[in-house]
């Protein structure tokens, strides 16, 4: 593959796509599997429930004993015994009988509907209604909620709330998904003072650390600060080997431009990284440079945090995603009705980030005026990208583009 430089995010990030391999797969049990990415389609072994149940209190019973039943002609059952949820079902219900039904009881042999017990008049022997059922009602049919052999979630999904309860249905104890994504975070720059430590001169405190270790971990992998490297080459790349050889993916921040102490890409390559992308053609973001190594990804964005996480969004999460086994590792482009003016245009696309609000049905974003490259205060809150197409001009109010959630 031919070295990408200063394409669009999409055309990079769709190429890089094309060489990222799935992680590795093992067995976690049940209580761990929230958050997890399934390895293998889930089908359901049992229906669910795998009984006939009553939805509610009351009384089982034959519909052609109250078929002709009314206010003027009640018809009067004996009551054979109680029934709760976790029982067996006991006796078959006979002509002219009833059994006392609580809530998710399993409806016995003979019984083909229940009355709920406040449309009754009972005692402890004998229950009386005023009104015919049909056969049938008021029951919940075994596999009404799921049926045997039903996927109940596929390869790449990501278990959430209802997938955990749906497993556990089934009385999985264990389930197979694709192990948890171990990422390095290396910071380069000698302008940078880690947090507790004094500043001094223009030195400024390593922000790039936490931001992306936050979002790593939001993102579900396990993130781990690899250090800091000054503007030094080797110094860099002794690093870069090191995490790749002991985790599954390193992103290092800073050193990726043009300048003449950005090493990082050279230090890639000392590392044994093969550079696939070079820079694309977006702002912020445009500083970046993407490889591999034995299958695991090398990843170098800008320095300034603004434009490091508007490339991680567009370009680096994505992959990651995919890396870590998602199926549905790429955003959903949705159309956004801008709220308020954003003055610059540029050549390439620009993407601004903010907050989406829904009026009248609408997705629309008020931009924040301040979307510099170092600026981390307008990235507060944000859950919304808008991308501006190449050569848009300013934007205005009314204005309606693409974007995706972040």
């Amino acid at each position: 593959m031919r070295v990408l430089k200063k394409t669009n995010f999409r055309e990079a990030r769709d190429a890089l796509l094309a060489e990222t391999g799935i992680t590795g797969v093992e067995k976690v049990d049940i209580s761990e599997v929230f958050g997890r990415v399934l390895s293998t389609d889930i089908r359901a072994a049992m229906m669910i429930p795998h009984y006939d149940r009553s939805p509610f209190d009351g009384y089982a019973l034959r519909s052609a004993d109250v078929a002709n039943a009314s206010e003027e002609h009640p018809v009067t059952l004996r009551v054979l015994y109680e029934i709760k949820a976790g029982d067996e079902a006991g006796a078959p219900v006979g002509a002219g009988e009833a059994v006392k039904i609580l809530t998710g009881a399993p409806i016995p042999a003979g019984a083909d509907c229940v009355q709920k017990y406040e449309d009754t008049v009972f005692d402890a022997r004998s229950v009386t209604l005023k009104a015919p059922l049909r056969s049938g009602q008021n029951i919940v049919r075994a596999g009404e909620d799921v049926k045997a052999g039903r996927l109940l979630a596929g390869r790449g999904t990501i278990a959430d709330v209802a997938v955990t309860g749906m497993l556990a249905s089934q009385g999985m104890k264990t389930v197979d998904v694709y192990k948890k994504l171990r990422l390095a975070v290396i910071s380069t720059g000698n302008e940078l003072t880690e947090v507790g430590d004094h500043l001094s001169g223009s030195s400024i405190y390593n922000t790039n650390r936490y931001m992306l270790t936050a979002e790593l971990q939001r993102c579900g992998f396990e993130a781990f600060y690899a250090g800091l490297a000054g503007d030094d080459a080797e110094e860099t790349c002794e690093l870069i080997a090191g995490c790749l050889d002991n985790y599954d993916g390193v992103i290092i921040t800073g050193g990726v431009s043009a300048g003449d102490y950005d090493v990082v890409p050279e230090a890639m390559e000392k590392a044994g990284v093969s550079i696939r992308c070079h820079g694309v053609k977006m702002k912020p973001g445009m500083a970046c440079a993407y490889g591999f190594k034995n299958g695991k990804p090398c990843i170098a964005l800008s320095g300034n945090p603004a434009s490091a996480m508007t490339n991680f969004y567009c370009i680096a999460g994505p992959l990651l995603r995919k890396y870590a086994g998602e199926e549905n590792y790429l955003p959903e482009i949705i159309r956004v009705k801008m709220t308020g003016d954003f003055a610059k245009g540029a050549k390439g696309e620009r993407l601004i980030r903010g907050r989406m609000v829904i009026a009248d049905g609408v997705v629309t974003m008020e931009p924040p005026a301040d979307q510099g490259n170092a600026v981390i205060s307008s990235m507060a809150g944000a859950n919304l990208m808008v991308i501006v197409p190449p050569e848009h001009g300013p934007v205005h109010a009314g204005d309606v583009l693409d974007g995706f959630m972040i």
